[in-house]
């Protein structure tokens, strides 16, 4: 797959779309035509390939004021809309709502910030993991508090997935814990006086990179793969996709794009592109609620 990225032109949208890009004048040199019965060759027909991207967790990925796609993810999305040698569309969704355009055909594939489990490994079209989120803490730069154990007696801010839920209460018993339904709560709550900020490390992330006074710290208290979402039956992209993450991987690109994006906040050490499969992703999770 070529190394190629599109540049893409973005015009505001005012229906589900976020942002449509104009024609790119992308180098299409070495991008490999498909069969018109397959899903690429039925994209490259159309010359356009419509995601699903998280407009507001920050470096991670979000659409800006602009209606521009940015960050981690957006790279991403990108070197698949190169590979193919078309233009893309974007739409703003997350979590669960990115798994439902998929599957009501409102979008090609999807980035949902879901962590992959056994169930919804059997529930939805995925690519192996193009992320590994952790479960860590998020305290100001000033603060004394290292990992959990810290916690105790401390007024934490919990936001979690319900599928990959690991409990701050469970682990530290008297720590203060509040759980709210959306990560932006936990902003609110840090400036509110809540010493500490817990969830998957992508919003904390983007709180890091939003407060610009807190940072991330703590133990992996869990893992769970982020796969992107495709189309009930379209194994032919899942492969397709796969490749160009593999691609991406070895060739040092994903590396760059987490440098470049991530690292400044992330705060983690010896970080290497996840290698897992889908199906040892979902052996993470093997008894979800679901």
């Amino acid at each position: 797959m070529p190394g190629k990225r599109l540049v893409i032109g973005l015009c505001a949208s005012v229906a589900l779309l976020t942002a449509a890009c104009v024609p790119s004048e992308a180098d299409v040199e070495d991008v490999v035509s498909y069969d018109r019965d397959t899903t690429m060759g039925r994209l490259q027909r159309d010359g356009a390939i419509t995601i699903a991207l998280p407009p507001d967790l920050g470096p991670f990925g979000s659409i800006d004021g602009n209606g521009e796609p940015v960050g981690f993810v957006a790279e991403l999305a990108a070197e698949i809309a190169a590979a193919l040698g078309v233009d893309a569309e974007y739409v703003a969704a997350s979590g669960e709502e990115a798994l439902e355009v998929v599957k009501e055909g409102e979008v090609d594939l999807a980035f949902p910030t879901v962590g992959i489990t056994e169930s919804l490994a059997r529930q939805n079209n995925l690519s192996a993991p193009y992320w590994i989120a952790h479960k860590r803490l998020l305290v100001p730069s000033s603060s004394d508090l290292r990992t959990e154990a810290d916690l105790g007696g401390r007024e934490v801010c919990q936001y979690e997935e319900e599928r990959t839920r690991i409990d701050i209460a469970d682990l530290v018993p008297d720590a203060g814990v509040t759980d709210v339904s959306a990560f932006a709560e936990c902003a609110r709550a840090l400036q509110g006086g809540s010493e500490a900020a817990t969830a998957p490390d992508v919003y904390l992330m983007a709180l890091a990179n939003a407060l610009g006074t807190h940072e991330i710290r703590g133990e992996q208290l869990s893992s769970s793969g982020y796969g992107v979402a495709l189309p009930e039956g379209a194994t032919d992209m899942r492969t397709f996709v796969n490749t160009v993450f593999s691609d991406l991987k070895s060739e040092g690109r994903w590396l760059q794009y987490y440098e470049e994006w991530l690292e400044p906040v992330a705060r983690r050490e010896n970080v290497n592109a996840p290698d897992l499969t889908l199906e040892e992703a979902a052996t993470l999770w093997p008894n979800d609620l679901e």
